[in-house]
């Protein structure tokens, strides 16, 4: 299984002058380069708790990759499935109905099962051979957890006044918030 964000999301979860406010800076005192500094932040702060959380904290749409009919989606919470495709055993793209399936939001990771009585079509030995497509994150910015926006907040500030790669200490305070919080996918497989 492998995915990728395939739309981004239309906006951040945390605007410029809530980070400036966080951080303690007047943004008519800050040069143009400091707060394109500070946007640069805050998408990188949105993707890394997205990837070490396994989530999209605004909508946003992925495709994910499996050898076979998945079971699960890799990456939540899932809105809607947009499609899901397969090459059949003659090689030919398939889109497979909707109707033939059944998606379980409700647990995370997402659960796809057949519908009552559909059978799996035959499938081309491939790798990646079937594509899901589907839409994930909270409606909006109002709506993601308060821990999150801490956890990007203490993400944004640390990498605002350490510019320079330096050894932490794991877990960080934004890596306790996150998983204390309870949004984190986990996957075994």
């Amino acid at each position: 299984m492998a995915w990728k964000v395939t739309t981004d999301p239309a906006s951040e979860p945390l605007t410029t002058a809530e980070v400036l406010n966080y951080l303690k800076l007047e943004s008519s005192s800050l040069p143009a380069a400091e707060t394109t500094l500070i946007e640069t932040l805050i998408k990188a702060a949105r993707q890394w708790v997205e990837r070490h959380c396994n989530v999209g904290l605004l909508p946003q749409t992925i495709t994910e990759v499996f050898d076979g009919f998945p079971e699960e989606l890799s990456v939540g919470p899932v809105r809607s499935v947009t499609s899901i495709s397969y090459k059949d055993s003659d090689g030919a793209v398939q889109t497979w109905t909707a109707s033939n399936y059944v998606v379980d939001t409700y647990e995370q990771p997402a659960r796809i099962r057949r519908a009552y009585g559909v059978v799996n079509p035959s499938l081309r030995d491939e790798i990646n051979n079937v594509s899901a497509v589907y839409v994930i994150g909270y409606d909006d910015a109002d709506a993601l957890p308060a821990h999150i926006k801490q956890a990007m907040l203490l993400t944004i500030a640390d990498a605002y006044e350490n510019r320079e790669n330096y050894v932490k200490q794991l877990p960080t305070a934004a890596e306790y918030i996150l998983e204390s919080g309870g949004i984190r996918i986990w996957r075994f497989r």
